[in-house]
């Protein structure tokens, strides 16, 4: 017999896809957006909507009477991040982007997908645009690279993939086995490359965080215009990105993985 879910779980859910929903968005959203692009009537989507305002999750803008993610989500946030030590790691992603001036990001793995954590943007005028949150294939990116070569699952994603991959840019790995071999190289080298495969101009390098057991908990990645990416700074860039990534490893809390 299939049982019946907990009562409460759909106006649970439902509540999590609004949050979820504006966390995405760039933009504030009305009731009458969040209710067609969640599939729910305006009437759920404003109990919703008022019942997590009450809370400080969401917060109107009188101006436009559209909503975003309020005050209360940000002090979740934060404490979240103490919890998986990321306040900690913050510093090292600081001093990496002050020592190389380019862009870098703290990326987790979520199911098929690398996640954007935390974010140091590139001051220089020729840099890549990304926001936290943001989401890309495990296959493409340099974090993705860098946490299955040090992933006890890496083998179980691996087998799910197509033996040709879509690619994201023409420069993205065309097969399984492209992806294979570049997950032992990583290993290999103890950092990952990213041949503009997920951003056409963009080159990265990446190195994960390990737990206790050596398992990667998550990557830090710098992120450099190819223009400014020689394959000599290549390699610079990569020892000093495993050097980031070992002093970030000993923030990772033994009892609270990041990593599925």
């Amino acid at each position: 017999m299939i049982e019946a879910p907990p009562a409460g779980t759909q106006a649970v859910g439902r509540a999590l896809s609004v949050l979820r929903l504006l966390s995405d968005s760039r933009t504030e959203l009305s009731i009458s957006e969040v209710a067609a692009k969640l599939g729910l009537s305006s009437g759920t989507a404003n109990r919703i909507i008022r019942a997590l305002a009450a809370e400080r999750l969401v917060a109107r803008n009188p101006q436009t009477e559209s909503y975003f993610l309020g005050s209360g989500a940000v002090l979740l946030g934060q404490a979240a991040q103490r919890g998986f030590g990321l306040d900690k790691m913050m510093p090292i992603l600081k001093r990496l982007n002050q020592e190389t001036e380019e862009s870098v990001n703290l990326s987790i793995r979520d199911s098929r997908e690398s996640v954007v954590m935390l974010r140091v943007q590139s001051t220089l005028p020729l840099r890549f645009e990304q926001h936290t949150g943001a989401r890309f294939p495990l296959y493409s990116t340099a974090s993705g690279k860098a946490i299955l070569a040090f992933s006890p699952n890496a083998e179980a994603y691996l087998a799910t993939l197509p033996t040709r991959l879509d690619k994201v840019t023409p420069h993205s790995l065309g097969t399984r086995k492209d992806f294979e071999l570049a997950i032992q190289e990583t290993r290999e080298r103890g950092f990952s490359i990213d041949e503009q495969e997920n951003v056409e101009g963009v080159r990265s390098v990446g190195a994960p965080i390990l737990d206790e057991s050596g398992i990667a908990q998550a990557a830090i990645v710098i992120q450099v215009p190819a223009v400014r990416m020689p394959a000599s700074r290549v390699k610079d860039l990569g020892k000093r990105i495993i050097i980031a990534a070992q002093e970030a490893s000993s923030f990772v809390p033994p009892d609270r993985p990041l990593a599925p």
